[in-house]
């Protein structure tokens, strides 16, 4: 490997790694806005996903690209919807509501289970039995669930019943929106897609909630900026960084070191939120996170076996 290929490797890992930690940032924002601000998730989803798909529209659209050529597909309108409502916002309301009842680092490791319920997906449809790496996985995530939420003790569990069901929720969607816009985003501009789903997503759960007749939310300069954050370096930087770094050093690669992500919310949890945790909590977060690099690598090397 030259000087200069080995020099374009490492900046796609720091890209990478920074698009992780711009989303680990935007959900610890979410949970000092949930602490300090007077709001929930009915109010912040709503408002950061309208905006930030706004924002990523017009900086397709600035960068050149047909943000509407969707629309001019009829076949495409409908599964864009779809997209939007449950891939999108069901996915980000799940996210801040598992955020706002238990902790950002619970929630963000409980999002990494997606991998998992893709895998059960593809065993389902594909009829067939998992292969050992797959089952190990399985095994894991279930052991680390298990231990996050009842700290050992079978009887009793450790967080709250509502935080844990949209931690599992957040799981599921996750999953959904990682599966559902395949065929869009092959035919159309990601960037397009993800601004057009956050928009619609965001503008049909402004309807819902009308986060403007809240009460009791302080706005304040606190709020602005937190909100900025979540916005612009939780939401639009950290999708950016993250797939331009990925071009870089390929999605293998990229997702083990997207687990920087849920890394950072247990350190930013631990040290500047001051949120308590024990030693089954670390645990439970480990046997989570240890299957990322193992369904990453146990993939390549099949890919790399059905190439040879």
């Amino acid at each position: 490997m030259d000087k200069a290929t080995h020099s374009h490797l490492i900046k796609g890992y720091i890209i990478t790694i920074c698009g992780g930690l711009g989303w680990a940032i935007g959900g610890a924002c979410g949970q000092i806005l949930f602490r300090d601000c007077g709001v929930d998730a009915d109010w912040l989803v709503p408002i950061r996903m309208f905006l930030a798909g706004l924002m990523v529209l017009a900086i397709a659209k600035l960068c050149g690209k047909p943000i509407g050529a969707v629309w001019r597909d009829k076949a495409s309108i409908f599964p864009l919807l779809v997209f939007a409502l449950i891939g999108t916002a069901m996915c980000q309301y799940s996210y801040y509501a598992a955020i706002q009842y238990t902790n950002v680092a619970f929630a963000t490791v409980m999002t990494y289970m997606s991998p998992i319920v893709i895998l059960l997906f593809v065993l389902v449809h594909s009829r067939r039995l998992p292969k050992l790496y797959e089952l190990t996985s399985v095994i894991l995530v279930a052991v680390g669930a298990t231990l996050c939420a009842t700290h050992g003790d079978l009887s009793a569990l450790a967080v709250p019943p509502i935080g844990l069901a949209w931690g599992l929720i957040s799981a599921v969607c996750f999953a959904f929106y990682t599966l559902c816009p395949r065929r869009l985003m092959q035919k159309f501009d990601v960037m397009s897609i993800v601004g057009w789903g956050m928009t619609i997503g965001g503008g049909m759960m402004l309807l819902i909630f009308r986060p403007w007749t809240r009460q009791g939310v302080q706005y304040n300069v606190k709020l602005f900026v937190l909100m900025a954050v979540v916005i612009v370096f939780g939401t639009i930087l950290a999708f950016n960084l993250y797939q331009t770094g990925c071009s870089i050093v390929g999605s293998m690669v990229g997702g083990v070191l997207s687990s920087v992500e849920p890394v950072a919310s247990v350190i930013i949890s631990a040290f500047l939120l001051h949120t308590s945790f024990v030693v089954q909590d670390f645990a439970g977060f480990a046997l989570i996170l240890i299957t990322i690099p193992i369904m990453t690598l146990g993939d390549y090397r099949e890919v790399r076996a059905q190439g040879k």
